[in-house]
């Protein structure tokens, strides 16, 4: 196959492009390099421009990859098998080809820069990579990917956060947008990009999803720059006062590391249809493989949460009894956990686990971010987790993108590992295929969730619309650790109902779905809801989605076992009906229709269904729906 390579490079002198096109043929990627040596890709999907002529290349502290390049070889393309297990999400296991190939550029000043294609059935992605050995780092001063995109597409983008101790966190809404539009101020004031991951519908009724992959220890996190004039959306770093609390940092938040060494995917992922990218494995197959050997001790599951309902600081009595209560609802509903959040130190620890114990019931606790940055520091507070006896921890406000925050997460992830900790991370930052790598990484917030009814006031008008665009968006990238059915009375009065808040937590995906009220609340439930929270799982045998419309209305099958429920919001501020074919996923032993109560914000009502092969019910403004197809293993 030595001839393509020639051929390809003659091609490429001359103007024309190397293309990649997936197992399938349906998604190709093209790379070009002009007569100046500007590089630049599009991506088609069917023949169909999903991204128009766009910029690649890097300046680093000791060269420009920018112009000026020359093609020095093009390897063969290769089949990229990707057979692995994720821990919780849509589906367990996964089975995706890819193709890749890797192209080597040359400067002006003979140094050398490699771009690696990859085009899968899913969608494509690249990335820049350096193979010299040097012993001095090098600093990347700009990056110049960009993302052109139709400017009559439709968007659903969050805007990248002001810097404070609670943030950039992922934490805000998604607004509908167009490119070319700047992101409007939101939450913590005025805004600075757009965080990823981004949704688009072209004119074409095409899908796409912008996102990274296999950010490791290497590389920053990075967004989208505000500018998106003429369409295209260009890759920006964090920005240099972004910090951990308590946590000193360097001046400059540029990219920095020894050679060789290989960047992060930009990642294109492809769809005919909203579900399409709702259901995509391409973050999680770009990752890095699974770095742990053995993950039997790795458990998904449910967890009780006193911090929603409790938030404020109680007397070491007052906290053991709360905790004791929110132990006592995990075994009523046969949860696998309760999480202890702030506070915990109030209370016995001692006796806390034996009681936990006898239930066979695992805890969780709180920490601060500002503990594992420094390797001493951090052996030490895992350590001392270790021998409490809990069996994983929540680590909160990391609140940067920075490359330091992203060495820090990876090695607190590897080395929870190796002392069997689960890890749930929260005000930090976009999961980008960590899953894959480090299962014990059971979810992350990342997420605007139920805990913003304590402090924004837009949350309850928008939050239902919020709730219909996350599975397009945010949970594509990972387990999203959202904390569903908050149903108690907090600062601003919540406006969805009981029943739409319940099909979140059938909706959503996460390794551990934390319960975010008093179990008690619960327990009033209609007794086949009840036992649909003790059925409820965070880890699914399969996922279809049969109504997909981002912000307006979702309606999703998962199977667990050989027991389905479809779970549904309604997105909009009217009421909107559908239809369903329960037959579909027959043969099914029992089976119950629970939505809205006398009182919707706050009741359940149940329905027994008699095997009607089609369903049509009317799922009301901001509303929600859940049928529960039982048949017991």
């Amino acid at each position: 196959m030595k001839w393509l390579s020639v051929l390809l490079a003659i091609g490429l002198a001359e103007g024309k492009t190397i293309p990649l096109s997936s197992p399938d043929s349906r998604n190709r990627i093209s790379l070009e390099i002009t007569e100046t040596g500007e590089i630049h890709y599009t991506v088609e999907r069917d023949g169909i421009s999903i991204i128009d002529e766009s910029p690649l290349g890097l300046i680093t502290s000791d060269g420009d990859f920018t112009k000026q390049l020359r093609l020095l070889s093009v390897s063969d393309p290769s089949i990229q098998t990707e057979n692995y297990t994720l821990i919780s999400g849509n589906q367990r296991s996964v089975h995706q080809e890819h193709r890749r190939l890797s192209i080597k550029l040359e400067n002006a000043n003979s140094q050398s820069l490699f771009i690696d294609l990859d085009a899968g059935n899913e969608g494509v992605a690249f990335r820049y990579r350096f193979d010299q050995q040097t012993g001095s780092p090098r600093t990347i001063q700009s990056e110049s990917t960009g993302f052109k995109i139709s400017e009559q597409a439709h968007g659903w983008i969050s805007p990248y956060n002001n810097s404070s101790d609670t943030s950039p966190a992922y934490e805000d809404y998604y607004f509908k947008t167009q490119p070319g539009s700047a992101p409007p101020d939101s939450r913590g004031g005025k805004t600075r990009g757009w965080y990823f991951p981004a949704l688009f519908e072209l004119p074409t009724g095409k899908w796409i999803l912008l996102t990274e992959s296999a950010t490791t220890e290497n590389y920053p996190g990075c967004h989208l720059a505000s500018d998106s004039q003429g369409g295209i959306y260009h890759i920006e770093f964090p920005f240099p006062d972004e910090r951990t609390q308590g946590v000193d940092f360097p001046p400059s938040a540029l990219p920095q590391h020894q050679l060789p060494w290989t960047m992060p995917w930009r990642v294109i992922a492809l769809a005919d249809s909203a579900a399409g990218i709702a259901n995509s494995t391409l973050v999680t197959d770009l990752a890095p493989a699974c770095e742990i050997d053995d993950v039997s001790w790795i458990r998904p599951g449910r967890a009780s949460w006193s911090w929603w309902a409790h938030p404020d600081s109680l007397d070491q009595t007052a906290t053991s009894q709360i905790y004791q209560h929110y132990l006592d609802g995990a075994e009523h509903f046969a949860w696998e956990y309760t999480l202890l959040d702030a506070g915990w130190w109030q209370t016995d620890m001692a006796k806390m686990r034996f009681a936990a114990e006898q239930k066979g019931i695992g805890l969780l606790a709180w920490t601060h971010a500002n503990d594992f940055y420094d390797p001493k520091k951090r052996a030490a507070k895992l350590d001392e987790f270790k021998q409490m006896g809990v069996a994983g921890i929540k680590i909160d406000f990391w609140c940067s993108d920075r490359q330091e925050t992203m060495e820090a997460i990876q090695s607190t992830l590897r080395e929870a590992a190796t002392r069997h900790l689960l890890v749930d991370l929260h005000g930090c930052p976009l999961t980008r295929g960590w899953q894959r790598t480090f299962p014990n990484l059971i979810s992350a917030e990342a997420v605007l969730g139920t805990e913003s009814y304590m402090f924004d006031e837009r949350y309850p008008e928008k939050s239902a619309e919020l709730n219909a665009i996350l599975p397009f968006t945010r949970n594509v990238m990972g387990p999203m650790d959202y904390t569903p059915l908050g149903l108690g009375k907090k600062g601003y009065a919540r406006q969805n109902s009981a029943a739409h808040e319940l099909a979140t937590a059938f909706i959503f995906n996460s390794g551990i779905v934390h319960f975010a009220d008093d179990p008690k609340i619960y327990e009033k439930f209609p007794a086949p809801a009840q036992d649909a929270l003790r059925s409820i799982r965070a880890a699914w045998d399969e996922t279809r989605y049969l109504i997909a419309r981002p912000g307006e209305l979702v309606v999703v099958a998962r199977r667990a076992g050989k027991s389905w429920f479809i779970a549904g919001i309604n997105g909009q501020s009217k009421d909107e009906e559908i239809t369903l074919h329960p037959s579909e996923f027959a043969p099914f032993q029992k089976a119950f229709l629970i939505a809205e109560g006398s009182n919707p914000l706050d009741d359940l009502s149940s329905t027994p269904l008699n095997g009607d092969p089609e369903i049509s019910h009317v799922i009301p403004a901001k509303g929600g729906i859940l049928i529960w197809l039982s048949n017991p293993e």
